[in-house]
């Protein structure tokens, strides 16, 4: 017996990772088709959709080292008010180009910086697929940090 229409919600944990649009901002490329239940048939696919994601908000965050004998151990923690799925982080290392690190679904991480670097700056920004650090996405961006004072 046909049900009518049906209304479906997609939740935000359950979207990929934010893309690049055509129009260079940042948001969900989506597309869909409908199934029937005894999924005997099939629509086409919908067009392309692209939705912006809302712009996003600094936090608060905050980094502490501790130094060891095999090199300096980072660890970083940060609030997120609008709970993104994943987060990218990314590493400066003595001055150099942000590099992509890791993507994590959690509010921290931490990671060991060998003695050969003197200082180190860490941005956390929204997961997207593209892996590279964009001011637009950035949700929190440390100080730079001198690791020679705690050698």
């Amino acid at each position: 017996m046909p049900r009518g229409q049906e209304k479906v919600r997609v939740p935000k944990a359950d979207l990929s990772e934010v893309s690049r649009l055509s129009d260079g901002t940042y948001g969900y490329v989506l597309r869909y088709r409908i199934i029937s239940e005894d999924q005997n048939r099939f629509s086409h696919w919908s067009p392309i959709k692209e939705i912006k994601i809302p712009q996003v908000s600094t936090v608060n965050g905050d980094v502490a080292v501790s130094a060891t004998t095999s090199g300096n151990i980072v660890q970083i923690v940060w609030e997120d008010p609008s709970n993104w799925p994943s987060y990218d982080i990314f590493l400066k290392l003595d001055g150099g180009q942000y590099a992509y690190r890791a993507t994590t679904q959690t509010r921290q991480d931490s990671f060991l910086i060998g003695y050969s670097n003197n200082f180190f700056q860490v941005a956390i920004q929204v997961a997207s697929n593209e892996k590279e650090k964009a001011a637009s996405l950035t949700i929190f961006e440390s100080q730079q940090i001198d690791l020679v004072e705690l050698s």
